[in-house]
């Protein structure tokens, strides 16, 4: 049976009934473009192409620069001296799309530099989005993504981008036209990239001075590995027939036009002999490894994965669309490391970090074998809301279990800190975060690595976790009725605001927030009762707390120097919001919410 074709517009349709619970149509038509600019971000950009997002994909709302004097940019988002910037246009079927759009966004460039050099202004923020470039030395990727009709006459064909004083900046930009076909394609890219490699990869090697096409190694343990050389052709042939499910084990892939990225194609071009001295080289694992039967100089490599070297291939395939002659010339150096599926998680783990030490990468995923993280993961499995079982995602997955209630180490991470401590952004952010030294923040949320949470430390990291759940859910709430969240655009900076409410309130109460923190760890005793005390508690702290953070925010926003996006970053932040609370007790005294409210709160003493 052939297998379901997956259609752009259709999942697009889909993914705002799922997430906005509204239906697309009953959206406005500028509503509609920035929520295809969304699920083009989010489901298809994240997947293929990570680097060119934020980590944390929460952070994407601040890059999304769409509405009135945007510059005619939806998303803005600077990463490695690579910019991405996409313009979303949805139209219903058999719209065609305009000359003149494309012809705008050409000139998209030359509107954001003149702004950022004063020459003119853009909504707060497109103005912090471009403070970030360095325009003298960025490459720009530009996408014009459209759901309208692209006839022959509609396209980027000989279109050039020019900025005046910046005679270079056409070397430096990569424009594509992402019509509704090239939509479905990479759609489709995407719903595959991350899946575990099922397929059997044929790789051809170049013979060396000695003859030799390969050399296998083999450790003392009975490790196995394969080296040899490889031609440019042929992994640009290899990228073009298989896309991004050559990386489906890698940690980051191509982050788009860089410099380096760009070196690469100018080596290719001018010095092709010189390439493999200059390249660090392609790794690759495989489960298993045997010549081709019809080819002594192929290997066929089975659950094939390059881990290291993504930006390579991609940029060999860029000199290989550009018709670089030269390329058939390249040499490099590639090996394959195998592995045992199933049994073999911590190597191909370490394997894996160890190849992409020298890159930016998500190191959460270098966590996920912990043996704190595996016992975390057995016992939310013990654990219940409503009737569905928690399933705790030390490794990240795609799949979805509409019967299990998920929770991502990351997420668990983040917010367990933000409450107790405050947002990551404002300590290092994700880097911070998943660092097991004395001076990260891992230790702060899991403890140890190598050992378990005991059970009053478990009970804690989720009841902490469960009671921010419900506090996400009424900040859902209120930001639904709020078009300008100011202070409350994220969650973090709440969950930091109700926790150090509530560790006031319980030092005045001379009671511990951590008791009835585990208390909460069972969810099924507070959480889905319309009725809960606890929860009218918890509404209560999120009131206050959320009362305090926008007097905190309003007060900082009217310094003429504010930036909006730095002020979730900042650890001034965090003093000005415990400031703000600490008001509260002081004039509440007796009636102080507490989590599990058997009594209110004495007055005690100033």
């Amino acid at each position: 049976m052939e297998q379901r074709k997956e259609w752009f517009r259709d999942n697009l349709i889909d993914w705002v009934k799922t997430n906005r619970k509204t239906n697309f149509s009953d959206l406005s038509a500028i509503e509609q473009s920035k929520e295809m600019t969304r699920f083009y971000l989010r489901e298809i950009v994240a997947k293929i192409t990570p680097g060119a997002l934020p980590d944390d994909e929460d952070d994407i709302d601040d890059y999304l620069v769409d509405g009135a004097n945007d510059g005619g940019a939806d998303f803005i988002y600077r990463s490695d001296n690579s910019v991405l910037i996409i313009q979303s246009k949805f139209h219903g079927r058999g719209k065609n799309e305009e000359q003149e759009s494309l012809s705008h966004f050409l000139r998209l460039l030359q509107r954001l530099y003149d702004a950022s050099s004063g020459k003119g202004t853009l909504n707060r923020k497109a103005m912090e989005a471009i403070s970030d470039i360095d325009w003298e030395n960025d490459f720009f990727d530009l996408r014009f993504c459209t759901l309208g009709k692209v006839n022959a006459s509609v396209s980027f064909e000989g279109e050039t981008i020019g900025i005046k004083g910046l005679s270079d900046i056409g070397e430096r930009v990569e424009l594509a036209l992402q019509n509704e076909t090239e939509l479905n394609k990479s759609l489709r890219e995407a719903l595959s990239a991350g899946k575990e490699p099922n397929r059997t990869i044929s790789l051809r090697f170049v013979p060396t001075a000695g003859k030799e096409r390969w050399l296998k190694f083999e450790s003392e343990g009975g490790r196995e590995m394969y080296a040899g050389w490889v031609s440019g052709m042929e992994l640009a042939q290899l990228f073009q027939e298989h896309k991004y499910r050559l990386f489906a084990m890698n940690i980051r892939d191509y982050v788009g036009e860089t410099a380096t990225n760009k070196g690469i194609v100018t080596t290719v071009k001018g010095t092709p002999d010189d390439f493999v001295f200059f390249n660090n080289g392609i790794s690759a694992v495989a489960t298993r490894v045997i010549e081709n039967p019809k080819d002594d100089a192929v290997l066929d490599c089975d659950q094939f994965s390059i881990i290291n070297g993504a930006q390579t291939v991609r940029s060999l395939f860029k000199a290989h669309s550009k018709r670089i002659s030269t390329l058939k010339e390249v040499r490099l150096l590639f090996r394959i490391v195998l592995f045992k599926a199933g049994k073999d998680g911590t190597f191909l783990s370490d394997v894996t970090r160890f190849n992409n030490t020298q890159n930016l990468m998500r190191v959460s995923d270098f966590r996920s074998n912990d043996p704190v993280q595996k016992h975390l993961r057995s016992q939310f499995n013990g654990i219940s809301v409503g009737a569905k079982t928690c399933d705790y995602k030390n490794k990240r997955r795609q799949e979805r279990d509409s019967n299990k209630f998920p929770i991502g180490m990351e997420d668990i991470a983040k917010t367990i800190h933000s409450f107790r401590y405050g947002p990551d952004d404002m300590f290092g952010g994700t880097r911070y975060l998943f660092d097991v030294s004395t001076k990260g923040g891992y230790r702060k949320v899991f403890g140890d690595p190598d050992m378990h949470l005991s059970s009053d430390e478990f009970a804690l990291a989720a009841g902490t976790y469960f009671m921010c759940h419900a506090v996400e859910g009424l900040w859902k709430d209120m930001r639904e009725l709020d078009s300008t969240p100011g202070g409350l655009e994220r969650r973090w900076p709440v969950y930091f605001a109700v926790g150090e409410l509530l560790r006031q309130v319980y030092a005045r109460a001379g009671k511990s927030l951590e008791d009835d923190l585990r208390f909460l760890a069972n969810p099924n005793k507070w959480m889905n009762s319309p009725s809960s005390p606890i929860k009218a508690a918890v509404k209560e702290v999120f009131d206050l707390a959320s009362t305090a953070l926008e007097q905190s925010y309003k007060k900082a926003s009217g310094d003429p120097d504010f930036k909006h996006r730095n002020w979730f970053r900042s650890e001034d932040t965090l003093r000005s919001v415990r400031d703000e609370l600490s008001v509260i007790p002081k004039y509440r005294k007796n009636d102080l919410p507490l989590l599990r409210p058997s009594s209110k709160v004495d007055s005690g003493t100033n």
